[in-house]
Protein backbone atom coordinates (compact mmCIF):
# COMPACT_ATOMS: atom_id res chain seq x y z
CA UNK A 1 0.00 0.00 0.00
CA UNK A 2 2.79 2.39 0.90
CA UNK A 3 4.49 1.75 -2.44
CA UNK A 4 1.24 2.58 -4.21
CA UNK A 5 0.88 5.80 -2.24
CA UNK A 6 4.40 6.86 -3.20
CA UNK A 7 3.72 6.21 -6.89
CA UNK A 8 0.47 8.18 -6.67
CA UNK A 9 2.26 11.11 -5.05
CA UNK A 10 4.89 11.06 -7.80
CA UNK A 11 2.16 11.02 -10.46
CA UNK A 12 0.43 14.00 -8.87
CA UNK A 13 3.76 15.82 -8.62
CA UNK A 14 4.47 15.20 -12.29
CA UNK A 15 1.01 16.41 -13.30
CA UNK A 16 1.51 19.59 -11.33
CA UNK A 17 4.93 20.01 -12.93
CA UNK A 18 3.45 19.70 -16.41
CA UNK A 19 0.77 22.30 -15.65
CA UNK A 20 3.36 24.64 -14.17
CA UNK A 21 5.66 24.11 -17.17
CA UNK A 22 2.80 24.94 -19.54
CA UNK A 23 2.27 28.21 -17.69
CA UNK A 24 5.96 29.07 -17.97
CA UNK A 25 5.97 28.38 -21.71
CA UNK A 26 2.93 30.64 -22.18
CA UNK A 27 4.64 33.39 -20.17
CA UNK A 28 7.85 33.06 -22.19
CA UNK A 29 5.92 33.16 -25.44
CA UNK A 30 4.39 36.48 -24.45
CA UNK A 31 7.86 37.85 -23.60
CA UNK A 32 9.53 37.05 -26.92
CA UNK A 33 9.97 40.18 -29.02
CA UNK A 34 9.36 42.41 -26.01
CA UNK A 35 12.29 41.90 -23.63
CA UNK A 36 14.75 39.93 -25.76
CA UNK A 37 16.68 36.71 -25.41
CA UNK A 38 18.57 37.73 -22.27
CA UNK A 39 15.42 38.20 -20.22
CA UNK A 40 13.94 34.99 -21.59
CA UNK A 41 17.04 33.05 -20.52
CA UNK A 42 16.84 34.55 -17.04
CA UNK A 43 13.24 33.43 -16.73
CA UNK A 44 14.19 29.98 -17.97
CA UNK A 45 16.90 29.71 -15.34
CA UNK A 46 14.62 30.83 -12.55
CA UNK A 47 11.44 29.04 -13.53
CA UNK A 48 12.46 25.86 -15.34
CA UNK A 49 15.12 24.94 -12.76
CA UNK A 50 13.73 26.03 -9.35
CA UNK A 51 16.16 26.72 -6.53
CA UNK A 52 15.33 23.53 -4.65
CA UNK A 53 15.93 21.42 -7.76
CA UNK A 54 19.16 23.29 -8.47
CA UNK A 55 20.48 22.72 -4.93
CA UNK A 56 19.49 19.03 -4.82
CA UNK A 57 20.97 18.45 -8.26
CA UNK A 58 24.24 20.13 -7.24
CA UNK A 59 24.50 18.02 -4.10
CA UNK A 60 23.97 14.75 -5.99
CA UNK A 61 26.46 15.76 -8.68
CA UNK A 62 28.98 16.70 -5.97
CA UNK A 63 28.75 13.26 -4.37
CA UNK A 64 29.17 11.62 -7.75
CA UNK A 65 32.19 13.73 -8.69
CA UNK A 66 33.90 13.11 -5.34
CA UNK A 67 33.30 9.39 -5.77
CA UNK A 68 35.02 9.42 -9.16
CA UNK A 69 37.87 11.84 -8.37
CA UNK A 70 40.43 12.00 -5.57
CA UNK A 71 39.83 14.73 -3.02
CA UNK A 72 43.18 16.24 -1.99
CA UNK A 73 44.28 14.83 1.37
CA UNK A 74 45.82 18.06 2.60
CA UNK A 75 43.50 19.71 5.13
CA UNK A 76 45.73 22.77 5.42
CA UNK A 77 45.59 23.48 1.70
CA UNK A 78 41.84 22.78 1.61
CA UNK A 79 41.32 25.32 4.40
CA UNK A 80 43.60 27.82 2.70
CA UNK A 81 41.66 27.73 -0.59
CA UNK A 82 38.39 28.14 1.29
CA UNK A 83 39.96 31.01 3.24
CA UNK A 84 40.85 32.75 -0.03
CA UNK A 85 37.37 32.17 -1.40
CA UNK A 86 35.41 33.39 1.62
CA UNK A 87 35.61 37.17 0.91
CA UNK A 88 34.63 36.43 -2.70
CA UNK A 89 31.65 34.40 -1.50
CA UNK A 90 30.54 37.28 0.71
CA UNK A 91 30.51 39.48 -2.38
CA UNK A 92 28.48 36.90 -4.29
CA UNK A 93 25.92 36.69 -1.48
CA UNK A 94 25.01 40.32 -2.18
CA UNK A 95 23.77 39.37 -5.65
CA UNK A 96 22.33 35.98 -4.75
CA UNK A 97 21.84 35.41 -1.02
CA UNK A 98 21.09 32.05 0.52
CA UNK A 99 23.45 29.94 -1.61
CA UNK A 100 25.73 27.63 0.38
CA UNK A 101 29.06 27.53 -1.41
CA UNK A 102 31.51 24.70 -0.70
CA UNK A 103 34.89 24.66 -2.40
CA UNK A 104 36.90 21.44 -2.64
CA UNK A 105 40.36 20.80 -4.09
CA UNK A 106 40.65 17.69 -6.29
CA UNK A 107 44.02 15.97 -6.55
CA UNK A 108 44.91 15.81 -10.23
CA UNK A 109 47.98 17.68 -11.47
CA UNK A 110 47.05 16.85 -15.05
CA UNK A 111 43.86 18.93 -14.94
CA UNK A 112 44.27 22.69 -15.08
CA UNK A 113 40.65 23.45 -14.39
CA UNK A 114 38.02 24.75 -12.00
CA UNK A 115 34.24 24.46 -12.24
CA UNK A 116 31.07 25.16 -10.30
CA UNK A 117 27.99 22.99 -9.96
CA UNK A 118 24.40 24.24 -9.75
CA UNK A 119 23.49 25.42 -6.29
CA UNK A 120 26.96 26.17 -4.94
CA UNK A 121 29.50 23.26 -4.90
CA UNK A 122 32.75 24.33 -6.53
CA UNK A 123 35.91 22.42 -7.44
CA UNK A 124 39.48 23.37 -8.31
CA UNK A 125 42.13 20.91 -9.45
CA UNK A 126 45.68 20.90 -8.11
CA UNK A 127 46.91 21.46 -11.66
CA UNK A 128 45.38 24.94 -11.60
CA UNK A 129 46.72 25.68 -8.12
CA UNK A 130 50.21 24.80 -9.32
CA UNK A 131 49.94 26.98 -12.42
CA UNK A 132 48.73 30.05 -10.52
CA UNK A 133 51.49 32.15 -8.97
CA UNK A 134 49.61 34.21 -6.43
CA UNK A 135 46.32 34.59 -4.59
CA UNK A 136 44.97 37.13 -7.07
CA UNK A 137 45.22 34.71 -9.98
CA UNK A 138 43.36 31.96 -8.13
CA UNK A 139 40.84 34.47 -6.76
CA UNK A 140 40.09 35.64 -10.29
CA UNK A 141 39.17 32.12 -11.41
CA UNK A 142 37.12 31.41 -8.27
CA UNK A 143 35.28 34.72 -8.62
CA UNK A 144 34.51 33.92 -12.25
CA UNK A 145 33.03 30.56 -11.20
CA UNK A 146 30.97 32.26 -8.50
CA UNK A 147 29.62 34.50 -11.24
CA UNK A 148 28.38 31.45 -13.14
CA UNK A 149 26.50 30.25 -10.05
CA UNK A 150 25.06 33.68 -9.27
CA UNK A 151 23.79 34.02 -12.84
CA UNK A 152 22.55 30.39 -12.84
CA UNK A 153 24.57 29.61 -15.97
CA UNK A 154 25.36 26.05 -14.88
CA UNK A 155 21.72 25.24 -14.23
CA UNK A 156 20.70 26.81 -17.53
CA UNK A 157 23.30 24.88 -19.51
CA UNK A 158 22.44 21.56 -17.89
CA UNK A 159 18.77 22.21 -18.54
CA UNK A 160 19.50 22.98 -22.19
CA UNK A 161 21.78 19.98 -22.69
CA UNK A 162 19.96 17.27 -20.76
CA UNK A 163 16.40 18.58 -20.57
CA UNK A 164 14.48 19.97 -17.62
CA UNK A 165 12.54 16.77 -16.91
CA UNK A 166 15.77 14.78 -16.70
CA UNK A 167 17.20 17.34 -14.25
CA UNK A 168 14.11 16.95 -12.08
CA UNK A 169 14.38 13.15 -12.24
CA UNK A 170 18.06 13.29 -11.27
CA UNK A 171 17.29 15.65 -8.39
CA UNK A 172 14.63 13.19 -7.19
CA UNK A 173 17.11 10.30 -7.37
CA UNK A 174 15.24 8.56 -10.19
CA UNK A 175 18.01 8.53 -12.84
CA UNK A 176 21.30 7.31 -11.32
CA UNK A 177 22.83 6.35 -14.67
CA UNK A 178 22.19 9.81 -16.09
CA UNK A 179 23.65 11.33 -12.91
CA UNK A 180 26.96 9.52 -13.54
CA UNK A 181 27.04 10.66 -17.16
CA UNK A 182 26.23 14.23 -16.18
CA UNK A 183 28.94 14.34 -13.50
CA UNK A 184 31.58 12.96 -15.88
CA UNK A 185 30.58 15.48 -18.54
CA UNK A 186 30.90 18.39 -16.13
CA UNK A 187 34.25 17.33 -14.66
CA UNK A 188 35.73 17.07 -18.16
CA UNK A 189 34.38 20.53 -19.06
CA UNK A 190 31.98 19.01 -21.57
CA UNK A 191 28.78 20.66 -20.34
CA UNK A 192 30.40 23.82 -19.03
CA UNK A 193 32.23 24.37 -22.33
CA UNK A 194 28.85 25.27 -23.79
CA UNK A 195 28.58 28.56 -21.95
CA UNK A 196 27.66 31.26 -24.39
CA UNK A 197 29.83 34.31 -24.99
CA UNK A 198 27.33 36.38 -23.06
CA UNK A 199 27.56 33.92 -20.15
CA UNK A 200 31.35 34.20 -20.08
CA UNK A 201 31.24 37.99 -20.30
CA UNK A 202 28.73 38.17 -17.47
CA UNK A 203 30.83 35.82 -15.32
CA UNK A 204 33.90 37.96 -16.08
CA UNK A 205 32.00 41.06 -14.96
CA UNK A 206 31.03 39.39 -11.70
CA UNK A 207 34.58 38.11 -11.29
CA UNK A 208 36.15 41.55 -11.63
CA UNK A 209 33.65 43.07 -9.22
CA UNK A 210 34.03 40.31 -6.64
CA UNK A 211 37.85 40.36 -6.69
CA UNK A 212 37.86 44.13 -6.24
CA UNK A 213 35.28 43.96 -3.45
CA UNK A 214 37.26 41.21 -1.70
CA UNK A 215 40.49 43.22 -1.84
CA UNK A 216 42.31 41.16 -4.48
CA UNK A 217 44.04 42.57 -7.54
CA UNK A 218 41.54 42.09 -10.41
CA UNK A 219 44.45 41.92 -12.86
CA UNK A 220 45.11 38.42 -11.54
CA UNK A 221 42.59 36.93 -13.96
CA UNK A 222 44.33 38.69 -16.85
CA UNK A 223 47.81 37.45 -15.89
CA UNK A 224 46.44 33.92 -15.57
CA UNK A 225 44.80 34.20 -18.99
CA UNK A 226 48.08 35.47 -20.48
CA UNK A 227 49.93 32.51 -18.96
CA UNK A 228 47.34 30.12 -20.35
CA UNK A 229 47.72 31.65 -23.81
CA UNK A 230 51.52 31.24 -23.74
CA UNK A 231 51.31 27.61 -22.64
CA UNK A 232 48.61 26.93 -25.22
CA UNK A 233 50.90 28.21 -27.96
CA UNK A 234 53.57 25.84 -26.65
CA UNK A 235 51.13 22.94 -26.98
CA UNK A 236 50.52 22.25 -23.28
CA UNK A 237 47.77 19.64 -23.52
CA UNK A 238 46.94 19.86 -19.81
CA UNK A 239 45.27 23.18 -20.55
CA UNK A 240 42.67 21.68 -22.88
CA UNK A 241 39.93 21.50 -20.26
CA UNK A 242 40.43 24.98 -18.86
CA UNK A 243 40.69 26.56 -22.28
CA UNK A 244 37.53 24.73 -23.36
CA UNK A 245 35.49 26.04 -20.44
CA UNK A 246 37.28 29.40 -20.06
CA UNK A 247 38.41 30.53 -23.54
CA UNK A 248 40.96 33.30 -22.94
CA UNK A 249 40.16 35.24 -26.08
CA UNK A 250 41.80 38.58 -26.86
CA UNK A 251 38.35 40.16 -26.78
CA UNK A 252 37.69 38.94 -23.23
CA UNK A 253 41.11 40.02 -21.99
CA UNK A 254 40.67 43.49 -23.51
CA UNK A 255 37.21 43.75 -22.00
CA UNK A 256 38.45 42.81 -18.54
CA UNK A 257 41.31 45.33 -18.83
CA UNK A 258 38.81 48.02 -19.73
CA UNK A 259 36.68 47.25 -16.67
CA UNK A 260 39.71 47.14 -14.40
CA UNK A 261 41.15 50.35 -15.88
CA UNK A 262 38.91 52.58 -13.77
CA UNK A 263 39.81 50.84 -10.50
CA UNK A 264 41.86 53.18 -8.26
CA UNK A 265 43.22 50.46 -5.93
CA UNK A 266 45.05 47.49 -7.45
CA UNK A 267 44.41 45.20 -4.47
CA UNK A 268 46.48 42.38 -3.01
CA UNK A 269 48.33 39.58 -4.78
CA UNK A 270 50.07 37.91 -1.77
CA UNK A 271 52.55 35.99 -3.91
CA UNK A 272 54.87 34.84 -1.12
CA UNK A 273 52.10 33.43 1.07
CA UNK A 274 50.52 31.66 -1.89
CA UNK A 275 53.77 29.99 -2.92
CA UNK A 276 54.43 28.89 0.66
CA UNK A 277 50.97 27.34 1.00
CA UNK A 278 51.14 25.55 -2.35
CA UNK A 279 54.82 24.50 -2.25
CA UNK A 280 53.87 20.81 -1.98
CA UNK A 281 52.31 20.98 -5.48
CA UNK A 282 55.42 22.33 -7.18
Amino acid sequence: LRGGEIQQQKLIARQRFCLWLLGVVISLTSMVGVSGCSSVRQVLGRELVPLQTEVELGQKLARQIEAEHTVLRDPDLQRYVRFLAQPLIEQAWVDRPGIEYRITVLDDDGQVNAFALPGGPMYVFTGLLAMAEDEAELAGVLAHELGHVVARHSANQLGTRFGVQLLVAVALGEAPEQLAQMAADIASAGAMARFSRDDERQADDYGVRYTIGAGYDPLGLITLFAKMARLDEAGASSLDRLLASHPATDERIARIKKRVGSTPNAGERNTERYRQMTHSLR
